[in-house]
């Protein structure tokens, strides 16, 4: 017993216990007792006795049915075949979403109908709605199948090491909880929510039969009677691979049998918290007392004992009874103990003779540890590039016994490095690169090699780690391809396409162009919203096909959104060899596509644009191209080249709608008024306002350019609102001032979408004070086509306010007379267009003729515009006319000028009527 040392173990032991259960709350030693957890469950490793049947789509079944994805009459087959036996359960852990027939989709159906056993489990998983998003949503077999089957969950949730360990129980999503694969078939549920999966047991416990073998009824039926079978992907190149521990990577469906049959087993259990805790205390305060009470050497000697007991407990405990004990917490509160324990009883001298000593051993110890224990491949290689030491990582990588490869050169294991002799190790030494590797057999693969330098005394070593990289290269080429090309069609991207583009640009010689092609389909909007998104992506990859066809390798297609794809073509000479391209493009989809039995028509609309005549850079290039595509779409012609002028087109209307906002709020705008004379009495009875903008700088803007641009988005309403505000104003100041005039205002065909407006239309008569009867809307015969039942509903409710409708630009729409016999209108406006050349034609005078004698017969007034002489205003009064205006009259005028010509123009009707209106 050492004096002095018993006062203090109970606050070495607090302190020590405290250490290790901040350490263990804060997760800090998860890594380690996962590695020991491994290292147990490889000590334990075997077979058992299991009723799992995996069959497997494995290489050979690839090779055999020469395709991938299989058609679902395989599917339905390999049901109907092992219906035969008498299997426990089936579960299928197949993709159903690939593309399909009608007939194949039947022949499934049908096969999970008979199916005479147990119900079939199909797998349904959590995805991400997209790529930028984190809401899961359930993809799930279609209905038809599902509603023969028992849906389950196959989703694989890794851990913090990226190794799947555990299995949920179940998922929920909404308010639908899915099950898991591993407890469809259990008799009672587990408490815990997550399933570890014992590795201890070997996949070896498993029957395995290829999927070809049972199609083709090479295995016999008695084989699968009262086993559960499992059905899913083996190969190695269908990607269905998962990282776990021990076995590194397993299939998938073998990990679910796994898991499975861990569950059937008994699930390994671990102790309360709490109760753990309390014993690590006792455990750490009695082995405290025995260091305070024996010399080191004793103490060093329990410690080991204490340490061989505590693994032999945790290996036997987990074979035996499937208990987890937590070794490493333990381990690290003895040796704390211990090490506390010794410091203290050690003076001045004893501890820098332990130091000096540990010093010295340190590198040496530490070199040998990283070579042996390490997972990665190392070599220990001296001055002249000759292998000293190879750890048995490195053995198995290379294939070689360990101790054969002592002398040999580290070129022969990787032959691309240069002549090894010390200066070339030390210009290697800190760095890491890549190299190609060659094993024993003489197969390459892909080495990242480390090379670190090493003194032990007087002597020089190098290490290098060497790690096998070819999964890693893999994924990387499976990145760069996804980085680089669309995963539905499989063209090149937007991202490979500026690639591409920037090195055909570079290299394009000096008398030659290169052309780049827009293209853009017609109609394949109605596709998707019709038929929906299936199969319009089933289109896109069609199309994508016919592209690649055409063009064969005369250009790059690639596909850069939507349904927008584009052609590269380089050493471009003359126009004629971009009109035969795009020949061909249109040639390409004038068979109708057929899917699903639906015989889909798509058009193709064509931008072009020329390198370096029309752009000096890709991405200009790229504009420009897609502004000859939309002068395409807009014209309906096959193919159009771009030009400047369409270019400030499309700037000055993309700017238009923020400038008139501007205008709006600034007061730029303004109503101008034409007056309509009355036939009959020959006084000016009414007027149409009509909208100005004077911008600031590009001056007098046309209303046709202007409410053309604010006519498709939120701008239009606001607008509208204005106009009516001006409009009331003005009636209610020459109603003050004894002017009858009814105002006259074009509606908007958005707004007869608007169930608001009629409603917005009120509040503003009610504000103004003018009587309903002195505002007349405008509205166009093309205005119902959008939705004629929704406009006629809030044409009846502005009818109602006793606000006057008439039809504007008659003549010129597609309307059908039913909407006249059915509007609540009161008057015809016939376009301009027939009045202004009606002396020279006879036809133009036919239609004005018939117009008024169908609008008499319909009970409606009928105004002719266009009046530009005094033989038009004759003519239209003959032929019954209620209202005309005109330049013959006037203009459209400010309102200060209209009034003045209004009171003239009345003043002088009532003194003596004009001719013009006989």
């Amino acid at each position: 017993m050492i004096p002095g040392r018993r006062r203090g173990w109970p606050l070495i032991a607090l302190l020590a216990f405290a250490l290790v259960a901040l350490l263990r709350a804060a997760g800090t030693l998860e890594s380690f007792e996962r590695h020991l957890g491994d290292q147990r469950t490889r000590f334990l490793q075997h077979e058992a006795p299991s009723d799992v049947v995996i069959i497997g789509i494995d290489a050979r079944s690839l090779a055999e049915l020469r395709q991938w994805p299989w058609e679902r009459r395989q599917h339905a087959a390999l049901i109907d075949r092992l219906a035969q036996a008498n299997p426990k359960r089936l579960f299928i852990d197949i993709d159903f979403s690939s593309p399909s027939t009608a007939e194949d989709d039947s022949l499934l159906e049908s096969a999970l109908a008979r199916w005479p056993h147990s119900r079939i489990v199909l797998p349904a998983f959590l995805q991400p709605a997209s790529g930028a998003d984190s809401e899961l949503v359930l993809t799930q077999p279609l209905e038809r199948f599902a509603s023969h089957a028992t849906l389950a969950s196959v989703n694989l949730q890794p851990g913090s090491d990226g190794l799947v360990r555990r299995i949920h129980s179940s998922w929920r999503i909404g308010d639908r909880t899915l099950p898991s694969v591993v407890v469809t078939d259990a008799t009672s549920l587990p408490e815990s929510p997550d399933l570890p999966i014992d590795f201890a047991l070997s996949p070896a416990s498993f029957t395995f039969f290829s999927y070809s073998d049972v199609l083709a009824g090479r295995v016999a039926a008695d084989e699968f009677n009262g086993k559960s079978v499992y059905v899913g992907a083996t190969a190695v190149e269908l990607g269905d691979m998962v990282p776990v521990p021990v076995y590194r990577t397993l299939p998938g469906v073998a990990l679910l049998a796994l898991a499975s049959q861990s569950l059937a087993n008994g699930l390994p259990w671990s102790p309360p918290d709490w109760s753990y805790l309390l014993a690590l205390a006792v455990l750490t305060g009695a082995c405290t007392a025995f260091f305070a009470r024996h010399r080191w050497r004793a103490n060093l000697l329990a410690l080991m004992g204490l340490v061989l007991a505590i693994c032999i407990a945790s290996v036997y405990g987990y074979f035996a009874r499937r208990f987890i004990i937590e070794v490493v917490p333990a381990l690290l509160a003895l040796m704390l103990a211990l090490g506390i324990v010794t410091l203290k009883s050690l003076d001045v001298q004893t501890l820098r003779a332990l130091f000096f000593s540990l010093r010295l051993r340190r590198r040496n110890a530490l070199l040998k540890s990283i070579v042996e224990s390490a997972e990665e491949g190392i070599l220990g290689i001296d001055q002249q590039g000759a292998l000293q030491t190879v750890n048995p990582a490195a053995a198995r990588l290379f294939g070689y016994d360990g101790n054969a490869l002592i002398g040999t050169p580290l070129n022969r294991l990787l032959p691309s490095l240069p002549a090894l002799d010390a200066a070339t190790l030390e210009s290697l030494a800190g760095s890491v690169s890549e190299h190609d590797a060659q094993s024993a057999a003489g197969a390459s693969f892909p080495a990242e090699v480390s090379v670190s330098r090493v003194r032990l005394k007087d002597e020089v070593l190098y290490t290098a780690i060497v790690r096998d990289i070819s999964e890693r290269k893999e994924r990387q080429r499976g990145l760069e391809y996804r980085a680089t090309h669309d995963p539905l069609t499989s063209l090149p991207n937007r991202a490979e396409l500026a690639s591409h583009l920037g090195r055909t640009l570079a290299a394009v010689a000096p008398a030659e162009s290169v052309a780049l092609l827009m293209l853009d389909l017609c109609r394949f909007k109605e596709v998707n919203d019709t038929l929906g998104h299936d199969l319009g992506d089933r289109v896109l990859c069609e199309v994508a096909f016919r592209f690649q066809a055409a063009l064969a390798k005369d250009g790059f297609v690639a596909r850069i959104g939507g349904d927008e794809f584009t052609v590269v073509l380089g050493g471009v000479r003359d126009t004629a060899q971009l009109a035969d391209v795009c020949t061909r493009l249109h040639a390409c989809l004038r068979k109708p596509i057929d899917v699903r039995g639906l015989a889909i028509d798509v058009g193709l609309s064509v931008g072009i644009a020329l390198y370096p005549e029309h752009a000096a850079d890709a991405e200009t290039l790229l504009r420009h191209a897609d502004v000859a595509m939309y002068v395409s779409k807009r014209r309906g012609t096959p193919f159009e080249h771009y030009e400047a002028a369409h270019d400030q087109h499309s700037i000055r209307k993309l700017t238009m709608v923020s400038e008139l906002r501007a205008a709006l709020a600034d007061n730029q705008l303004s109503l101008y008024f034409q007056p309509q004379v009355n036939l009959r009495t020959g006084r000016a009875a009414s007027v149409e306002a009509l909208l100005r903008w004077r911008h600031p700088r590009l001056g007098a803007v046309s209303p046709a350019e202007f409410i053309a641009a604010a006519e498709p988005t939120d701008l239009i309403e606001p607008l509208t609102e204005w106009t009516l505000r001006e409009a009331l104003a003005q009636a209610a100041r020459w109603n003050a001032l004894g002017l009858q005039l009814r105002v006259a205002v074009n509606l908007s065909a958005r707004m007869l979408q608007n169930a608001q407006f009629p409603a917005r239309l009120q509040a503003l008569l009610r504000e103004s004070g003018v009587a309903p009867r002195w505002l007349e809307l405008e509205i166009t015969e093309s205005a119902m086509l959008q939705d004629p039942a929704r406009a006629l509903d809030v044409i009846r409710r502005i009818h109602a306010l006793d606000v006057q409708i008439s039809i504007d630009d008659f003549g010129t729409g597609y309307s059908s007379l039913g909407y006249l016999r059915d509007l609540p209108v009161h008057a015809l406006k016939l376009d301009k267009s027939f009045v202004i050349d009606m002396q020279e034609r006879a036809d133009d005078r036919a239609i004005v003729e018939s117009t008024a004698q169908m609008a008499r017969a319909l009970r409606l007034q009928v105004v002719a515009e266009g009046v530009e002489t005094e033989w038009h205003a004759r003519f239209l009064a003959a032929a019954g006319y209620d209202l005309a205006q005109g330049y013959w009259y006037s203009p459209a005028l400010s309102a200060a000028d209209c009034t003045l010509w209004v009171t003239s123009f009345n003043a002088r009707g009532e003194e003596q009527p004009r001719m013009a209106i006989g």
